[in-house]
């Protein structure tokens, strides 16, 4: 008998075709909807700097030269690679990387130190190889796939649709988009799913880098914060076991990150900023005193 629960995810643009969909039933854990939700911000977050026109492939050869220059898995290597992005080899090879295309430029310089990060082993979002993960959720049977991106999930109260059409008037811009918002989606409910509280994450992440602004010096202060007691304490009070403490950490620097305004992903932001006649819908979120919505 069918779940009545399911994840499902169908794309096709220019060749790119992906369709799985993944039932979720009584004896579906949530480490296992939580790998599904991975597994397709793994698959968007990558096509959504591509789209845009940035050759990816030659970002990723000159990042490992980059990594190579830095401790590895050391989150303070991520000052030291912000700073490289300054220097005229990263700048040529952004440049080269944006085919010399000003309103992609930021695009392929944010996918620069993403991948440099990758490199040397930082992490500032939950991949599905993550050990609180487990895989086996059963495979469904997805549907067509139309021209166009399609992300759909019922898990428990949670619902999230969201379906981008595409015709020949569709602007790369517009699919990036589409792709950040499941991204960005995936982001915020994978740690829920795993019993995390991401507002009271979400409220520490932001009174703690209070009007720092986006620096070399503030990504070392924001590691600082992330190994001190107070931080630990924080971490220990929104988790619901100590296997999905990780996760929390690792959700918890990637807010603060953002809260600088550090990008390592494609930043409906940015998006809007070089593309003025992009319109982006904002996600819901919770309004201070106002019920949660579920459906994002």
């Amino acid at each position: 008998m069918p779940g009545s629960d399911s994840i499902e995810f169908l794309a096709n643009y220019k060749g790119w075709i992906e369709n799985r969909c993944v039932e979720i039933y009584e004896s579906t854990s949530p480490a296992q909807v939580a790998h599904v939700l991975a597994s397709i911000r793994n698959i968007v977050d990558r096509r959504a700097f591509e789209v845009l026109g940035v050759d990816t492939k030659a970002l990723e050869v000159y990042s490992e030269k980059l990594a190579k220059a830095f401790p590895k898995n050391d989150y303070k290597s991520l000052a030291l690679a912000y700073k490289s992005l300054g220097s005229s080899d990263s700048d040529s090879e952004i440049a080269k990387a944006s085919a010399d295309r000003e309103e992609i430029r930021p695009f392929a310089k944010v996918f620069l130190l993403r991948s440099t990060a990758l490199k040397l082993g930082l992490m500032w979002y939950v991949s599905a190889d993550n050990k609180a993960l487990a895989t086996g959720a059963a495979a469904g049977k997805a549907g067509a796939t139309p021209p166009g991106i399609a992300f759909m999930a019922k898990y428990k109260e949670w619902i999230s649709i969201k379906k981008l059409s595409v015709t020949d008037d569709t602007k790369p811009e517009e699919v990036s988009a589409h792709l950040s918002s499941i991204r960005m989606t995936t982001d915020r409910k994978l740690p829920q799913i795993l019993g995390i509280n991401t507002e009271d994450l979400d409220a520490y992440a932001s009174a703690s880098v209070n009007k720092m602004r986006k620096s070399a010096a503030n990504i070392e202060k924001i590691v600082d914060i992330l190994c001190s007691e107070e931080t630990k304490s924080q971490i220990d009070s929104s988790i619901p076991s100590e296997n999905v403490r990780g996760v929390a950490v690792t959700y918890l620097f990637g807010r603060m990150l953002q809260n600088i305004k550090l990008d390592l992903e494609v930043s409906p932001d940015t998006l809007m900023s070089m593309f003025p006649g992009l319109k982006i819908p904002k996600p819901r979120g919770r309004m201070p005193g106002k019920k949660k919505k579920q459906k994002q």
